[in-house]
């Protein structure tokens, strides 16, 4: 009997003593939310204006673009508190739901909407006629990065034939149709791709638009290397003809083309002779 009333205290012992630690594990744990939630509601914030809906560049910020949030007090630098601060200035990048304006996303305030806000100063945008080969079958789009090479054939002479690669890593403002009039007044849609380029290749562009062939090469964004190309002709690649080279003719003279030589080395027998060709 003994024996077995100890054995009934013992387990309303345990049973007590773990009753207890349950008991105090959860009121500790209730503590602990109650502390961590009176942290997050005294945790100071303030507004900051953030896109309401998806934005392009360009775009002239109106009220329906605009809402306000509460953010922690370590908003991002040249956020914005204040919506009619930011009613009337355009966008320099593409905004997505919820992301904060900031000051050095924007353009400067008496800017205009439109592509032209979006040109860099010192750049120039410059549009180019396109068809589905030279804008790489659609895949060039605001935004892409292109190298820019241009195909010529110099007095008709196919041996002269050449493509060389004039201007790299320019990247593309916009990618469109626009209407324009055929040799009979009727309307046509014609491919235009901009380009955003400074002045040098600005002029480098024109030049090779009106007196060659232009192509896009369609690269990574992420690929901001420059490469040196010497160029290539049709009498090399395929004939393996050299260049024709220039020699100078004289102080105020032009330069003289000569035609590239070759040699060729003749075995009659025990006799050996060269042969030259032009």
């Amino acid at each position: 009997m003994r024996r077995a009333a100890s054995l009934i205290v013992l387990v309303l012992a345990i049973g007590c003593g773990v009753g207890a630690s349950i008991i105090t594990y959860r009121l500790l744990r209730e503590r602990q939310v109650v502390g961590n939630l009176s942290l997050i509601k005294e945790a100071p914030s303030r507004p900051v204006v953030v896109a309401a809906a998806p934005l392009n560049y360009g775009t002239a910020l109106q009220v329906e673009h605009l809402k306000v949030v509460s953010w922690p007090a370590d908003a991002p630098q040249g956020s914005f508190s204040d919506p009619a601060a930011l009613v009337g200035r355009v966008v320099l990048v593409e905004t997505v739901p919820d992301e904060p304006f900031l000051e050095g996303k924007l353009a400067p305030i008496d800017a205009k909407g439109g592509l032209s806000a979006v040109i860099p100063r010192g750049k120039r945008a410059i549009s180019v006629r396109v068809n589905d080969v030279i804008g790489v079958a659609g895949f060039v789009l605001p935004r892409t990065r292109v190298d820019v090479l241009v195909s010529v054939n110099a007095e008709g002479d196919k041996s002269r034939a050449a493509s060389k690669l004039i201007l790299q890593n320019v990247e593309v403002l916009a990618a469109g149709q626009k209407t324009e009039k055929d040799a009979e007044g009727k309307p046509i849609a014609v491919q235009v791709v901009t380009l955003l380029v400074d002045p040098k290749e600005g002029e480098k562009l024109i030049l090779a638009g009106n007196e060659g062939e232009i192509q896009l090469a369609l690269r990574n964004s992420l690929d901001l290397d420059s490469v040196t190309t010497p160029g290539a002709m049709l009498g090399s690649m395929v004939q393996g003809t050299p260049p024709p080279v220039q020699r100078a003719a004289g102080p105020g003279k032009p330069a003289k083309v000569v035609p590239a030589v070759q040699t060729v080395e003749v075995i009659r027998g025990s006799q050996r002779t060269v042969e030259k060709f032009q």
